[in-house]
């Protein structure tokens, strides 16, 4: 009776967890955007903000993501620089952070992103807006 009561235990015991964690798993599921911004030059092909479309407001951008965590923004005649970096730190999404200045239009997409989807061609993010709730989406789209 004992070695059965001794069993029982260690079976109980096994079958515990005290890591359960299966409500707050992050899997870096897209992690891979670290090495992907980087490669190339990248265009803004969706920039919508609850009902207004803002793409045509970087249609002559071209976007370089460097490996140190600047961007760079360039036209024919203006250059802005930012920064960009991958968060992970959220337990309910990953996060692509752009910053630059608040000069017009880049105040638009200063923001921490949810990411949405990384191919090595396409980026696709997404915000809740604090302000009014509406849906903001950007997309890169490689050159």
């Amino acid at each position: 009776m004992k070695k059965i009561l001794i069993l029982l235990a260690i079976v109980t015991f096994a079958s515990c967890s005290s890591d359960d964690d299966s409500g707050n798993v992050n899997t870096n599921e897209f992690e891979n955007i670290i090495t992907t911004l980087p490669q190339g030059e990248w265009k803004v092909s969706k920039l919508i903000d609850g009902q207004s479309d803002h793409t045509v407001d970087f249609e002559t951008f071209i976007f370089t993501f460097k490996e140190d965590g600047t961007v760079m923004a360039k036209n024919d005649l203006f250059t802005e620089n930012g920064t960009w970096a991958y968060d992970n730190s959220s337990s309910s999404s990953e996060e692509l952070v752009l910053q630059f200045s608040e000069q017009i239009p880049f105040d638009e997409i200063n923001d921490d992103w949810d990411i949405v989807s990384v191919t090595n061609s396409q980026i696709e993010l997404s915000d809740i807006s604090g302000g009014d709730g509406d849906v903001e989406l950007l997309t890169f789209t490689k050159l």
